[in-house]
């Protein structure tokens, strides 16, 4: 087998989270690295830009971590960018059922009882820190929350065998055939599906919904605090991009590869920006599936598993940064039971920006009904959930609003979907796959990007141990 490391570059398509941790880990490792990126920054899916307006720098849409992501916050570490971050003290997730008598608000949290005995406060066990939370739950009857237990225990001794053999289900049909009513489905399991998976239950496999409350919410207490990003999403990228030309890789902004070279069932070359061209080693293929799959040499997007790339949907996101005249939330995030508003974040807050404006971001996941609304009407109506969701509203005058539209922003995780989350290694030795659509186990999350990159970087590095 060929050094990697020896002549030509290892190339990295694509300046994601995954194509950065990917590319982090080969030249942290010694190797000859070119990362291209066909945007003038990086990132993908998560970036930052400034408003023309105001000193102020927005994200394309809201992020949010939790301890659980545990490789996402050590790539935080590791390029110095971990204070980006404030963590909850213990997950808190205020709900508004705007439809209620005074849009009635009900806190899902993680227990912290008082201290008892001299030993401190402590954190009950997994799953039981969200029981009292859940027993004062309002927007569920008594007998909805006492038929949320069986699902849950369900979810705790499930295996990951079984798990993985529910796939070709939905989570809604799982839920239904655990007690679960449609009711509860829609204003209790799809209050967290949507944001970690980017559909409702309905639209989202088993395996996936499972794995999303066995990680977060079955095994450890603290694994589904809160993060919020403090600054803007585009310091992260431009710390790892920082790093990675501190370690002597080359970085091609504005690079767009257009064509992978093939010669004797390898990649040999690749073709980006004017017609400029590059020997390289091996190629990392960090993409969303379709841009991955158009890159595929023709001559084998039939073998496996590259015809699986063509199998995936995507689901879309749409965020709308509001202006308004005065403080119109306290807490720095809301849930609401209403689709027009879905999360609501107090950026202003968040972020320490001086006001007036204050700014909120509304995150509205799983968008499918809106993505191809003129702007005006998605302002419209998500201005109309706002109000309907937040008192403080009331004679407050929204001063301007700005739409952001991810059309693809990520894979849709649909019931058997999972087969064609593919591994990294291909069928062509030297041409390795990343992205949070591989198969990680986890929904298109930035763990799952930073853990897609990781492996992706592992295999060439395995490769060329075993050769040497």
């Amino acid at each position: 087998m060929t050094d990697y490391g020896a002549e030509a570059p290892i190339a990295v398509v694509g300046g994601g989270l995954a194509g950065l941790s990917a590319a982090l880990d080969l030249a942290d490792a010694g190797r000859s690295v070119a990362l291209f990126e066909r945007r003038p920054f990086a990132g993908g899916k998560a970036y930052s830009f400034d408003d023309p307006n105001h000193d102020v720098v927005l994200d394309n849409g809201q992020h949010i971590t939790m301890r659980c992501c545990t490789e996402f916050q050590a790539f935080l570490e590791r390029i110095g960018c971990a204070d980006i971050v404030r963590y909850q003290e213990q997950m808190e997730v205020a709900v508004i059922d705007p439809e209620s008598d005074g849009r009635r608000v009900s806190v899902i949290s993680s227990q912290r009882p008082r201290a008892l005995g001299g030993l401190g406060p402590y954190l009950l066990p997994a799953p039981l820190h969200m029981l009292p939370s859940i027993a004062t739950y309002e927007h569920l009857s008594i007998g909805e929350k006492a038929r949320l237990g069986f699902a849950f225990w369900s979810i705790r001794r499930i295996s990951e065998f079984e798990r993985l053999a529910l796939d070709r289900q939905s989570f809604a049909r799982w839920l239904s055939e655990h007690h679960q009513s449609e009711r509860v489905i829609e204003r209790f399991w799809d209050l967290i599906i949507l944001p970690t998976c980017n559909d409702r239950c309905s639209d989202v496999s088993a395996t996936q919904g499972i794995q999303v409350f066995q990680e977060g919410f079955s095994n450890d207490s603290s694994a589904a605090d809160i993060g919020l990003f403090t600054r803007g999403l585009g310091q992260v990228a431009e710390a790892a991009i920082d790093r990675l030309r501190q370690r002597g890789a080359e970085v091609h902004l504005n690079g767009a590869v257009v064509e992978l070279m093939a010669r004797d069932a390898e990649v040999s070359g690749i073709r980006f920006g004017r017609g400029e061209r590059m020997d390289v080693s091996a190629v990392i293929l960090s993409l969303p599936p379709q841009s991955a799959f158009s890159l595929i040499p023709p001559q084998w997007r039939r073998r496996e598993p590259f015809w699986r790339l063509s199998q995936h949907e995507v689901s879309p996101i749409i965020n709308v940064h509001m202006q308004w005249d005065r403080q119109v939330m306290e807490r720095d995030f809301v849930g609401v039971l209403d689709p027009d508003a879905q999360f609501i974040f107090q950026r202003s807050q968040i972020h320490g920006w001086p006001t007036p404006p204050y700014w909120i971001s509304v995150s509205l996941s799983g968008a499918h009904e809106l993505i191809d609304l003129p702007q005006a009407e998605i302002v419209s109506r998500v201005e109309r959930a706002v109000r309907r969701s937040l008192r403080k509203t009331t004679g407050a005058n929204l001063l301007a609003a700005r739409v952001v539209k991810e059309a693809e922003a990520t894979f849709r995780p649909r019931p058997g979907m999972n087969a064609h989350r593919v591994r990294p290694r291909t069928s062509i030795r030297n041409l390795v796959l990343a992205g949070a659509w591989t198969a990680t186990g986890w929904p298109a999350t930035m763990e799952s990007a930073v853990r897609s990159g990781r492996a992706a970087a592992q295999v060439l590095l395995e490769d060329e141990a075993h050769a040497s």
